[in-house]
């Protein structure tokens, strides 16, 4: 699962400070049946957010320590990026910048974006989303080895102390986290999504600043 873009279980949202989309593989809508024996591995792509709206709500409780503590080492700061673009700050019509969560949440959408081995600066650095095709062969496996990949990708990052879970959209996590769910309405869009071979997966990341970070992964594993 790695590209910048935003989180909604079914829709996905727009990029920028914390939003996200797979860059280097297929876009999630343009993923559809398996390649025919003779064509190369099918590359899975996604659509990466970090702004999880429906989730924080419930997820925050769990966090030990919620409130960010006085003196906590800060999440940084960044040049703010729209689909891999610089953005210009309307009012002072200079470089605009994301700081704090917002600027790990991009670092991650970013890494998750980044196929390993790409970056020849630093080759391990990224998401291993070619080895889905290549080691994991059915449905099952495939989740398990995106769930390892993430949980290793995010890891990475200096600033995050924890990934805390990994969950899918089809999982009962899901709906303990969203009690308010029409569970009928979800399963119906669930049968679609997965008719059109689209998953879901959110994986939750604590930070040395005990601010807590929540990613989205849309696309076919």
């Amino acid at each position: 699962m790695t590209g910048n873009e935003p989180l909604a279980p079914r829709e996905d949202p727009p990029a920028g400070g914390g939003a996200l989309d797979l860059p280097g593989g297929q876009t999630a809508d343009a993923l559809r049946g398996g390649p025919s024996p003779s064509a190369a591995p099918r590359r899975p792509g996604f659509r990466v957010s970090s702004a999880v709206p429906e989730l924080a709500a419930a997820i925050r409780p769990y966090l030990a320590g919620d409130a960010v503590r006085e003196g906590a080492p800060s999440l940084g700061r960044s040049l703010a990026l729209d689909d891999g673009d610089l953005v210009i700050d309307g009012r002072s019509h200079d470089l605009a910048l994301v700081a704090g969560a917002d600027a790990l949440g991009q670092a991650l959408e970013l890494a998750v974006a980044t196929q390993t081995g790409s970056d020849p600066l630093n080759v391990r650095f990224g998401f291993d989303r070619l080895a889905i095709s290549a080691y994991a062969d059915d449905l099952t496996t495939r989740k398990e080895f995106l769930t390892m990949e993430l949980v290793r990708c995010l890891s990475t990052d200096l600033r995050v102390t924890d990934v805390r879970e990994v969950f899918y959209d089809d999982d009962p996590r899901y709906r303990e986290l969203l009690p308010g769910l029409d569970d009928e309405a979800h399963r119906r869009e669930i049968a679609a999504a997965h008719a059109a071979r689209l998953y879901t997966v959110y994986a939750v990341v604590d930070t040395v600043a005990n601010t807590p970070v929540t990613l989205r992964a849309r696309g076919t594993p």
